[in-house]
């Protein structure tokens, strides 16, 4: 019961404007969607282990898939987590600033966030390109390693847009324009 309490308060913390629900739900989607993935690679790493307790022979390659799973399920949750500042933050020497000041400084932190994903969204886009151009595969499985790159660049290009969006909204209540 308390989880669809948390899920449908989960929902109605929504932002106002068109941009910021356009954000929303597509990092929800997202995270939901890298959740189902969770679930899937947890699945696979219980059949492989019954398969070997009972046949004496596990899944072949599940650690590859684990190990795809994984990288996409980890950076579909990333957009979803700073839209609800969900990040850690040591904040001991910040505590006694003024309001203005702390939302000014979440602001700059954004940004910096913003750079930092628009960058890994660049270099994925050149890692998935060269994996392609050159056939790279999994050792056991033979599956292209080009293509889990596809949804982790969308994560961060997502990230990206997710940082400038809270960067903005900081900076209007650093200055005292959003209420």
């Amino acid at each position: 019961m308390k989880f669809f309490e948390t899920f449908s308060s989960f929902l109605n913390e929504r932002p106002n404007n068109l941009f910021g629900r356009i954000l929303f739900n597509l990092a929800f989607l997202l995270a939901f969607i890298g959740g189902v993935i969770l679930v899937i690679v947890i699945l696979i790493n219980v059949v492989s282990i019954i398969s070997r307790i009972i046949f004496s022979n596990p899944l072949v390659g599940d650690f590859e898939l684990v190990k795809i799973g994984s990288a996409i399920a980890i950076a579909s949750f990333f957009p979803i987590c700073h839209l609800k500042k969900g990040n850690v933050i040591v904040d001991f020497i910040t505590a006694n600033l003024n309001l203005k000041i702390k939302f000014f400084l979440d602001g700059i932190s954004s940004f910096i966030y913003c750079i930092i994903s628009c960058f890994f969204a660049w270099r994925m886009i050149h890692g998935g390109q060269d994996m392609y151009n050159y056939s790279e595969e999994t050792m056991l499985l033979q599956f292209p390693v080009w293509i889990p790159f596809i949804p982790v660049t969308f994560s961060f290009a997502l990230l990206s847009f997710c940082c400038l969006y809270t960067c903005l909204l900081e900076y209007k209540e650093a200055l005292g324009k959003f209420k």
